[in-house]
């Protein structure tokens, strides 16, 4: 297996850090939560390229390798999903199943709604992806089940 390979693109003006992994024609692209960077996404990406994917973890801007904005202040959570959408467009990718966790959830979401024909499928790793940052998402996920472990196991 090749090892993980690093890069830069240029999307919407900004260098962006990109991670990729494997050779397949259907690509997996992995978001990170807050404050993480691609790394938490190693084992994952390495698992879909064995399986025969092209796994992709970029590091959001201002995160990790990737450059920070002239005013992060002003910068939203659309930004990181038109930052998507040029990450794609860069790589040459026309669809891919997109994952994220934490707030790269809410960019999965979010992605998922406004380009809706660049993804095969969506999956979120996230306790509850607006109730902190507040984020402005334009629907409120629902839980499909939950899990509420015993006092005992901590």
């Amino acid at each position: 297996m090749d090892k993980i390979q690093h890069k830069y693109v240029d999307a919407r003006g900004l260098k962006l850090h990109m991670t990729e992994i494997g050779t397949g024609d259907q690509v997996v692209v992995f978001l990170h939560g807050f404050p993480e960077i691609w790394y938490s996404w190693r084992y994952q990406m390495i698992a879909v390229a064995n399986e025969g994917y092209r796994a992709i973890a970029p590091d959001f801007r201002g995160y990790g390798l990737s450059e920070i904005p002239r005013e992060p202040e002003k910068s939203t959570f659309l930004d990181l999903v038109h930052d998507l959408a040029a990450i794609f467009d860069s790589l040459g990718i026309s669809k891919a199943y997109v994952i994220g966790k934490d707030f790269g959830a809410s960019v999965v979401y979010q992605f998922a709604i406004l380009h809706p024909q660049r993804v095969i499928g969506v999956v979120t790793c996230v306790n509850n992806c607006n109730s902190k940052i507040k984020a402005p998402l334009l629907f409120t996920p629902t839980p499909t089940s939950a899990y509420t472990p015993p006092q005992t196991m901590y």
